[in-house]
């Protein structure tokens, strides 16, 4: 046409009206479909259509090799921390450093240190101590979760139960930074070691941590990735 605007009967023919010309087909096929259909939707309470949890691919979950290998890394993270140093300092130029075998084996000294320091000093061991002891745990449940021989819908529910227990770590970590923050002053003074200053504060944290410290944060950052992708 002049205008630039297509034919009207070129347009009902594109549409296929020149095409099949005729009678619609009737969408069932039989009357006992229809009838079959009708009584699905009035058993669904007249929903005219449901979202299938198993079938829809917005509910689909995936775990697939890669994502299970990453938490297994983390899980593995917490448990080699319990053997490797989360303390390190030096004292009068000697490098000490222990894993979390060490710390509990000197529980006793440092407990009674802590005493000395106050409720704060006693509450930033205290909390230390669960930290180091929910970590390992959390990553074997974690693994236990992960290598579970469920399937479909009841494997993400076995993982969920055993995944959740991350975040027991994750909060306690949480409360000794805000112990931290709060701090609390050395009652016997440096004791000779530079590192640990007159104040135990959230300073410390970057000065008397070792590599086991770290590498619980680690596993846990990995760990909170999987848990919220469940």
């Amino acid at each position: 046409m002049a205008n630039g605007e297509p034919d009207t009967d070129d347009v009902i023919r594109y549409l296929g009206f020149g095409v099949h010309p005729g009678k619609i087909d009737e969408f069932w096929k039989t009357d006992e479909e229809k009838k079959q259909y009708l009584q699905k939707v009035k058993a669904m309470g007249g929903q005219t259509s449901v979202l299938e949890r198993d079938a829809a691919l917005l509910n689909v979950k995936l775990m697939t090799g890669v994502d299970k290998g990453i938490g297994i890394v983390g899980s593995i993270l917490l448990m080699i921390s319990f053997f490797l140093p989360v303390y390190s300092f030096e004292l009068n130029g000697r490098a000490v450093s222990g894993s979390a075998i060490s710390f509990f084996l000197n529980l006793p000294f440092v407990g009674g240190y802590a005493s000395w320091g106050g409720l704060v000093m006693i509450l930033a061991v205290f909390v230390f101590a669960l930290l180091l002891l929910s970590c390992p745990v959390a990553g074997v449940l974690n693994i236990m979760g992960l290598m579970n021989k469920g399937t479909g819908e009841d494997y993400f529910t076995n993982l969920k139960k055993q995944a959740r227990f991350l975040f027991i770590p994750m909060a306690l970590y949480l409360i000794l930074f805000l112990v931290l923050i709060i701090g609390a002053p050395h009652p016997f003074g440096s004791l000779g070691v530079d590192a640990l200053g007159e104040t135990l504060n959230l300073g410390a944290i970057f000065k008397l941590t070792g590599v086991g410290f770290w590498l619980n944060i680690a596993g846990l950052a990995i760990g909170f990735a999987q848990v919220r992708g469940l």
